[in-house]
């Protein structure tokens, strides 16, 4: 039988390439470098055995295509066999804004304006047809995940509901195509290029319309890693001047209370089903939720938030 990924690299010309594995992420796809003298190219191997993996994959190429469309840096891709669950696609290196936070911290600085421009331009282009767009109910019900795991303490059983009445109130308006995985690891330095295609953009197969501002939060408070406070309220203030906002720290704090109440949930499961390293990211992300619902505008959210938080605690003190 044809092995389908020797069929791909044959028909795109990369038969015989040297072939290098990459570190996986929170998914269960698989990353191969693969290099022909000084060229270079990714393998993605993504799981295709299920209708949502499927779905996925569909999904990644159809976003990528997208932004590509936008004249933003989405990988190229070379070839494809969705059916095997392969792409070959552009390559653009290892200098992600993450390791640039350690190893060239101004050089960062400038990955996150470049960030902040390339959202701007997703946020200006009309939301595609495909895109699931969730009300503020529906967006509430993310957090479903975090509270599956806990016991149900009445103090909780409003917390959807309360949040889903602040994201109306404080996170309103059209919404954007929104990327939900905008974080340093996912997002690539690339020198030779300009304004905000001089960042590479990675994981955004689960992109869906959800409220501006969304994408700035999960880049600004970001489980994985701190970002400087400068960085941070210039961020905001720029993005307040940019999208004519007056009160846009408590619209990023409310989508910031969203994202990190459902990724205590998201890396609880993950460090229990085998990846032990995400629990060291859960006191970073109580605290992010902490911090989020400490803005003023969030003043009815914060008993139940407190609550979960407490109940959580022992998930991020195994950690410490």
């Amino acid at each position: 039988m044809t092995d389908p990924v020797a069929a791909l690299l044959d028909a795109s010309g990369w038969a015989g390439a040297a072939r290098a594995a990459l570190p996986g992420d929170a998914s269960a796809r698989g990353y191969l470098r693969l290099a022909r003298g000084a060229e270079t190219a990714i393998l993605m191997q993504a799981p295709v055995a299920t209708s949502a993996d499927r779905d996925s994959l569909a999904a990644f190429l159809r976003v990528g295509a997208h932004l590509a469309a936008l004249g933003l840096s989405a990988p190229a891709v070379i070839a494809a066999d969705p059916a095997q669950g392969l792409v070959l696609m552009e390559d653009f290196g290892d200098a992600t804004l993450a390791r640039l936070l350690v190893s060239d911290p101004a050089t960062a600085r400038a990955g996150y304006d470049a960030t902040a421009e390339a959202l701007d331009r997703l946020a200006l282009a009309p939301v595609p047809g495909w895109a699931a767009r969730p009300d503020a109910e529906g967006q509430a019900a993310m957090i479903g995940l975090t509270l599956g795991f806990l016991p149900p303490v009445p103090m909780l059983a409003d917390l959807p509901a309360r949040l889903a009445e602040a994201l109306a109130t404080h996170a309103g308006g059209p919404p954007v195509l929104a990327l939900r995985d905008c974080h340093a690891d996912n997002l690539v330095w690339l020198p030779d290029r300009a304004g905000p295609t001089r960042v590479g953009l990675l994981d955004y197969q689960d992109a869906l319309a959800l409220p501006l501002g969304y994408d700035l939060a999960s880049l600004l408070d970001d489980p994985r890693r701190d970002v400087p406070d400068a960085w941070r309220a210039d961020l905001i203030a720029r993005f307040a001047t940019a999208h004519g906002l007056d009160r846009a720290a408590s619209r990023l704090a409310t989508l910031s209370l969203l994202r990190n109440l459902r990724i205590l949930g998201i890396f609880h499961r993950l460090a229990r089903d085998g990846k032990p390293r995400y629990r060291a990211f859960l006191p970073r992300t109580a605290a992010l939720v902490a911090r989020a619902v400490a803005d003023p505008a969030l003043v009815a959210l914060r008993a139940p938030v407190d609550e979960l938080l407490h109940l959580t605690g022992p998930w991020a003190e195994a950690a410490a």
